[in-house]
């Protein structure tokens, strides 16, 4: 026994004396046939190849290591190099070497660096490797012609590139735009054959500091046509973390893929991804996870990065088809699980069963941008089935069951939230029903129902009522004085429809009473609508203000200032509550009932800002009323009782006969009516007439929004009061018109109530003259201006021609005197 151990390790130690001799050998005869061997492989390559020291060794077998290897790129594709690597080591097989046969089992690279390019026609820069520049030369003359089908090639030098210690590699996509870099590259390949499959594992740093992804997998056999889309693979990837941002920035075609409306960026965890079939025909089952990163959709989703996101999925990608076997979506509070098929393409036509369980909704404000600011709360439950294609223009149909519980919201302009919101929302097609939803807003409680007839564009019918609804709690803007208003009794009905960011309605309510603007209202009834931001009133009818409304116009509220126009009839409205309703602190200057009919247009958000630049026109009455603090008889006689002989005009028994007529405070009448136009902050009132137990005024002017007036009126007594004045001052004949009434011209101007009629003294004047020349010029001259002759002693006279002038101008001085006199006041 001892003499065969002696043996064996005489033999062991005559081998290892032996491997190192040839070794030695070995080294010596590459050191001399070293640019040989270069070129060998250079034209083994078709590539420049340079090297430093070149060993043999018998380290994990047989063959040899390279220090400093670099080989240059194909100049098609770049002037650089294609691979640097500090130190190139190629292991042999042995038993293929007694044979003669090279046949290289493992080639590794130390900290290589290696850049990978694809030209704009699709074709990589390692194809080109192998092939002479004579053989490349009649492969791209023949390639138009025969097209052949591309072959991965079988030198064995090939595999060197199968395993990589602490490398780089820069891939240049010169056809989709990428630029993507990979560093601390640690490849191994195990068992590598293009007939069979082979192991690979990968670790490398994808944007980050350090090793972030980790492959291993099963690949191939290789396709004899180079189709790496239909090579088998079967393993199992981990990305943590990895850059969506700077991802995007590199290969901005992996970003296209995902769709326009679709962004991600931030950072997001790829784990236990294992994958199974072609990249034409994949399984895949794992997991993604986004609260770091965040994820945009159009306008329709906006998750920020730090809220929670975690899709984990059991699926498979085939022929633009995805099949959800199992999946479950966890974004934010919904927690959503989801089973069925999308079929990509031209759109995506959806086959989906979607499951939640009861999520709440505070905080989806944040996510979905049509809600934002309405600080959500309450839960949400979805159960449904979606089927159909969703691109533009176009959702699928729905069947399902969506239930809302004590939820509420608070839309912006809202004062208070809409509370308590508990429905069932039945979706059948592409149509949805609300059959009974209840809600509360401030003190109101609110029933709904509705069904939404299409989702594209969306289009909803609706019915609701409420026993009371506070415009100041959806109002915010309403000021303190309108904190009162109520809607009582009130139902509704109507369609709503939103396409393209616009909503149009069409739709009735009525209500039994309440208050609006502070004033009270019974029986309101009105038909309205709204599209592209004008709301129609087709016709509006109520009780108010002791009477009734009935208004027809236009609300636009496209510019930040709203216009308006209304055609309006009003029959037997309070004018004392009307001045109220408009200005609670104006003065009132008339009573009574009025009828109108007017058209009138305007903008302002406010009675002040109304007021300028208000414009109409119409015609008003006003029965049985009253100018307030303002007798107009009696201050239209009193301006003439300066007159001789008119000083006792309005004697005490007149005053009593008729004391609504001068004793009285107000002026009472029967019938006030006007035509009138509105422009400029003022009113112009034409053929005003008022008529009064014994008087008539008629007249035209403006009165304006201070209460500034300005008439021209003309008093006419009645037949009865005129005699009665007569009676009390007889020279008032002289003032009757045919009629036998006597008329008082005026002028009224100032601010109400501030203003007294003045009579229009040449008018008075023209009355005067016509008496005169009624009752003759010499009886008025004595009556009313003395000193003239007997009228007897005249006759007697025979005046000569210049005796005539001068008494003809001596008397028409003294009338003219007499009627300064009378009117100077």
């Amino acid at each position: 026994m001892r003499k065969w151990i002696i043996v064996a390790g005489a033999i062991v130690v005559i081998t290892v004396v032996v491997g190192f001799l040839l070794l030695l050998n070995i080294n010596s005869l590459i050191a001399r046939n070293k640019g040989y061997l270069i070129a060998q492989a250079e034209d083994a390559l078709g590539r420049k190849v340079s090297m430093g020291e070149v060993q043999a060794t018998l380290w994990s077998g047989l063959g040899a290591r390279i220090a400093d290897f670099t080989m240059s790129d194909d100049p098609a594709y770049s002037s650089g190099e294609f691979v640097r690597a500090k130190d190139l080591q190629v292991n042999l097989r042995f038993w293929p070497l007694l044979r003669k046969e090279v046949q290289v089992k493992r080639v590794i690279l130390h900290d290589p660096v290696i850049q990978i390019v694809r030209n704009a026609d699709g074709e990589f820069n390692f194809f080109t490797i192998g092939k002479g520049a004579k053989e490349k030369k009649e492969t791209s003359a023949k390639e138009k012609k025969e097209a052949p089908a591309k072959e991965p090639g079988q030198p064995a030098w090939l595999v060197s590139l199968v395993d990589l210690s602490g490398g780089d590699i820069h891939y240049l996509d010169r056809k989709d735009g990428a630029d993507l870099r990979l560093q601390q590259i640690d490849l191994k390949v195990e068992d590598f054959d293009f007939n069979r499959a082979f192991s690979v594992k990968l670790a490398a740093a994808v944007y980050a500091g350090k090793q972030n992804l980790k492959l291993t997998s099963k690949v191939g056999p290789l396709r004899p046509d180079g189709d790496f889309t239909q090579v088998p693979l079967n393993g199992e990837l981990d990305i943590d973390p990895f850059d969506a941002t700077r991802l995007n920035a590199a290969a901005p075609k992996l970003k296209g893929a995902l769709g326009k409306d679709i962004d991600l960026t931030g950072v997001f965890r790829v784990k236990d991804f294992k994958f199974n079939g072609t990249l034409k025909d994949l399984a895949v089952n794992g997991k993604i996870e986004g609260t770091e990163g965040a994820v945009r959709y159009g306008k329709t989703l906006q998750k920020p990065a730090g809220m929670p996101l975690t899709l984990t999925a059991d699926a498979r990608y085939a022929g633009d088809k995805l099949t959800i076997r199992k999946g479950q979506l966890r974004l934010h509070t919904l927690d959503l699980a989801t089973a069925g098929d999308i079929q990509f393409g031209n759109g995506a036509f959806l086959n989906l069963s979607v499951d939640s369980k009861p999520a709440s909704l505070e905080g989806w404000d944040k996510i979905v941008p049509a809600i934002a600011s309405y600080q959500l709360a309450g839960t949400l439950e979805l159960q449904a089935k979606v089927r159909g294609k969703m691109n533009k223009g176009a959702v699928p149909e729905v069947q399902g069951v969506l239930s809302l519980k004590k939820a509420s919201a608070k839309p912006p302009e809202f004062s208070k939230p809409i509370e308590n919101l508990d429905t069932r929302i039945n979706f059948t097609g592409q149509k949805a029903d609300i059959s009974d939803m209840t809600l509360s807003l401030g003190k109101s409680r609110i029933r709904l129902a509705a069904a939404i007839q299409k989702f594209a564009p969306l289009t909803l019918t609706y019915k609701m009522s409420t026993a009371e609804l506070w415009p100041a709690d959806y109002s915010a803007s309403l000021g303190e004085e309108r904190k009162a208003d109520v809607i009582r009794n009130l139902r509704s009905e109507g369609q709503f429809a939103m396409a393209n960011g616009n909503m149009t309605y069409q739709g009735k309510l009525n209500s039994a009473d309440g208050t609006l603007y502070n004033v009270p209202y019974k029986g309101l009834d009105a038909t309205v609508s709204l599209a592209d931001k004008v709301a129609n009133i087709r016709s509006l009818r109520l009780n108010t203000l002791s009477g009734a409304v009935q208004v027809e116009g236009e609300y636009s509220f496209k510019e930040a200032v709203p216009r308006f126009s209304i055609a309006s009839k009003v029959q037997g409205i309070d004018v004392k509550d009307l001045y109220a309703a408009l200005d609670p602190k104006a003065e009132r200057d008339i009573r009574g009932q009025m009828n109108a009919n007017m058209k009138l247009s305007g903008s302002g958000k406010n009675w002040e800002e109304i007021k300028p630049a208000l414009r109409g026109q119409g015609d008003a009455e006003v029965l049985q009323g009253a100018l307030l603090n303002f007798n107009i008889a009696e201050g239209a006689l009193t301006g003439i009782t300066g007159m001789p002989g008119l000083t006792n005009i309005i004697n005490p028994s007149l005053r009593q006969k008729y004391p609504e007529t001068f004793t009285a405070k107000d002026t009472e009448f029967k019938e006030l009516k006007a035509n009138f136009d509105v422009a400029d902050g003022r009113i112009n009132v034409k053929n005003l007439r008022m008529s009064a137990a014994d008087f008539l005024v008629q007249g035209e002017g403006w009165v304006d929004f201070t209460r500034k007036v300005d008439f021209r009126s003309t008093l006419s007594f009645s037949q009865r009061l005129s005699a009665d004045l007569s009676q009390s001052a007889r020279e008032t004949i002289y003032l009757l018109n045919d009629q036998g009434q006597l008329e008082v011209p005026f002028v009224l101007s100032g601010r109400m109530p501030n203003v007294k009629p003045k009579p229009d003294t040449r008018y008075l004047g023209q009355l005067v003259q016509r008496g005169f020349m009624r009752k003759g010029a010499d009886d008025l001259q004595k009556r009313f201006l003395g000193g003239g002759k007997d009228p007897a002693a005249q006759q007697n006279e025979t005046p000569n021609d210049s005796d005539t002038k001068k008494k003809k101008s001596s008397t028409e001085d003294k009338i003219r005197r007499g009627l300064e006199g009378l009117f100077k006041r």
